[in-house]
């Protein structure tokens, strides 16, 4: 029971970091793909990422030392089909006509390993019908290659860790697993009944897509900066800018904080006027600034906007992490900016806070200028 618990124990604990690393992508494909963020929807794939996760380490662990697998000997493939009922029938203690036979009969690794196998891959085909709504043949087919993988990842020794194989690849663990891949699928509506469809999820987040909420605008901000940093540094790399990173507290001297006003003036206030509103990372979770006065967002309304935002908040907050000015500032003045920093980000908070609860949820920078955000998903 053990070699059974350990692994999904590992799975236990590597799962957090994966699904930390997965939650930005996750979260852009459903604002870019479905216009919106649904909870169940994400439970439904986490989970199944970690069942994926438990079946790979099933497979795999515990691993053995690289010496032991360098001494194994005998062939690492088994191509003979129905062999496991030939191992059943040569080592089983079942007596059909003696009852007392048959928890032992249970208990031996000529019937727990087939059951093994054909469990270990009945989810996958729960999930492929369900939530992916593939067909019974696509099913078969899918699960067929889960399996193939794993018993192509064992022959290998994972792919050249190990000297040779330290598992066998084992037809008979195909042929398994695909019929587990199949009974997942025909017992599916069992385990979803009580759920929703995949169309009524879909369904409940394009609603949800059409209001644009603070989570999806804090993305399209925090993407905007990836994205902003990385070229910057890879224009850096090439020598076209004077610096090779992007520091969003201005740098340590004047050409680099002038550089950053520059940048932003670019990004995020000319790009946006000859895109009607757009910058790259509203268009990945498909939102965009719009007038609330006209029809087209005007160039003025962005630099009010964005000016508001990033030269003057973003600005006065950062500003005690400036080298730049903090090294020429004296202790007075300097614990006065400081003031006025923790005084603004405070006030800042608070003002987002209460704007939450707010029927139009606009921040006073956009009040100032008149403008708003809007979805720009559209139902295919």
């Amino acid at each position: 029971m053990h070699s059974y618990l350990f692994p999904i124990e590992m799975a236990l604990l590597a799962f957090p970091f994966l699904a930390f690393f997965l939650t930005l992508p996750f979260a852009i494909y459903q604002y870019h793909k479905f216009g919106g963020f649904n909870f169940l929807r994400n439970v439904i794939l986490y989970t199944f990422i970690f069942y994926l996760l438990c079946a790979l380490l099933l497979v795999l662990l515990p691993l053995p030392a690289p010496d032991e697998v360098a001494k194994m000997t005998g062939s690492p493939v088994q191509l003979t089909p129905f062999k496991f009922v030939h191992d059943f029938l040569l080592h089983t203690v079942f007596i059909w006509d003696d009852p007392s036979t048959y928890v032992p009969a249970l208990t031996q690794a000529v019937v727990l390993q087939p059951i093994f196998n054909i469990l270990l891959v009945i989810p996958f085909g729960v999930y492929l019908r369900y939530y992916f709504r593939f067909s019974f043949w696509k099913t078969t087919l899918f699960a067929f290659s889960l399996s193939l993988f794993f018993e192509i990842t064992q022959l290998t020794g994972i792919y050249g860790i190990y000297p040779h194989a330290y598992r066998l690849f084992d037809v008979d663990d195909l042929m398994l697993n695909t019929l587990g891949g199949i009974v997942g699928f025909a017992i599916a509506p069992l385990f979803t009944s009580l759920l929703p469809s995949r169309t009524k999820m879909d369904e409940m987040t394009y609603v949800n897509g059409k209001r644009v909420s603070y989570v999806r605008r804090l993305l399209a901000f925090t993407l905007d900066w990836f994205i902003l940093s990385t070229l910057t540094g890879l224009l850096g790399i090439l020598h076209v800018l004077p610096f090779k990173e992007l520091d969003i507290r201005g740098g340590a001297n004047f050409e680099q904080l002038w550089w950053l006003v520059l940048l932003v003036f670019l990004y995020f206030m000319l790009l946006p006027a000859l895109t009607n509103g757009r910058t790259l990372g509203k268009m990945l979770v498909r939102i965009r600034m719009t007038s609330t006065i006209s029809e087209k967002i005007r160039f003025r309304q962005l630099l009010v906007r964005n000016g508001l935002l990033y030269y003057v908040t973003l600005g006065i907050i950062l500003l005690p992490q400036n080298p730049f000015f903090i090294d020429r500032l004296a202790p007075v003045l300097f614990l006065t900016v400081i003031g006025l920093a923790v005084v603004s980000s405070f006030v800042f908070f608070i003002h987002i806070c209460i704007n939450f609860f707010a029927k139009d949820r606009q921040l006073f920078y956009e009040k100032l200028s008149k403008t708003a955000h809007i979805s720009t998903f559209k139902k295919k």
